[in-house]
């Protein structure tokens, strides 16, 4: 029950103007067991600087669920939640970003593109392709001046022309967008009430408190666990359409159409990491906050900083 919300001026500013040009905030939730490694540069891939999912025993097999490259590309992912999320023989969704950041990108399919004309053109090829995956959300960034754009694929939702689910759009004209685990139009309370949260601070925290305390005041936003508290935790998968921030829960339940129930989660689920990207003059700062560290002391905010190569 990942969830994001960002706006991304897509207009040309000039390297006077003291302005932001992305403000993203993303949470991550995950079984907290599963080995990750936040923000770094990848030792294979130097070009490439993204969390990482350590789970795959392959090398080869591990993805993440959001990133950005020294040339100015930016992804995010979000699974589509469904009652069966994995099934055998399909491509691993956090292939989508790794391969998006690559010096010279190709589909987790084997596509090859020329990057050189667009990030549209490689959304297109996910979008041919996007059966080969469980279900997904997949937001692409360019973020070079003179071409910003986000665009969205989804395997879910609205039937396409060529008979199978999926929709590939632009989005984020310069207004706040969300997303979480359904697809970018469907209105959760928790994505609806975050949205207006997230534009509040922006107007609230802008460029005048400066970068520190927009984090800040971004962190505190993603934090908020309402409408549960720890004496009413969340029981349902359905609870956490409501909750920005999912607090640790001990077993989820889903139940179905027909009144059947099943345990969807074991032990040990929720919002693992905050990160929050800010973009000013090819300058991006990434504030990441571990809410489960090994050492208990460093759940302090780790700050990073990437120099756009554009």
């Amino acid at each position: 029950m990942c969830i994001a919300f960002w706006v991304l001026n897509t207009t040309t500013t000039s390297d006077t103007e003291d302005t932001h040009d992305l403000v993203l905030a993303f949470n991550r939730d995950e079984y907290l067991e599963r080995p990750t490694k936040g923000f770094h540069a990848w030792e294979a891939h130097p070009n490439i600087f993204a969390p990482k999912d350590l789970k795959p025993d392959d090398e080869s097999h591990r993805g993440s669920w959001i990133g950005v490259n020294r040339q100015g590309r930016l992804a995010l992912l979000t699974n589509f939640r469904e009652p069966v999320p994995h099934h055998d023989g399909k491509i691993s969704r956090g292939a989508l970003v790794r391969d998006f950041l690559l010096n010279k990108p190709v589909t987790p399919g084997g596509q090859t593109v020329d990057i050189d004309k667009g990030i549209r053109e490689y959304a297109e090829a996910i979008f041919n392709e996007r059966q080969r995956y469980d279900g997904f959300n997949l937001v692409l960034m360019d973020l070079v001046p003179g071409r910003r754009q986000a665009v969205y694929v989804t395997n879910r939702g609205a039937v396409g022309h060529d008979g199978q689910p999926g929709t590939i759009a632009n989005v984020g004209d310069g207004g706040v967008a969300g997303l979480s685990n359904s697809t970018i139009d469907n209105p959760w309370p928790k994505v609806v009430k975050g949205r207006q949260q997230f534009e509040d601070r922006l107007k609230a925290h802008g460029i005048e408190a400066g970068d520190e305390g927009l984090v800040n005041a971004l962190m505190d936003m993603m934090s908020n666990t309402a409408p549960f508290t720890p004496d009413n935790q969340p029981t349902e998968i359905t609870d956490l359409m409501r909750c920005v921030f999912v607090p640790k829960v001990n077993g989820l339940r889903w139940t179905g159409v027909d009144n059947a129930t099943v345990l969807v989660s074991h032990d040990g689920y929720g919002t693992r990491t905050t990160d929050i990207l800010l973009l000013r003059k090819n300058k991006l700062t990434i504030a990441e906050r571990n809410h489960y560290p090994q050492d208990p002391d460093s759940s302090a905010i780790e700050v990073s900083h990437v120099e756009l190569q554009v």
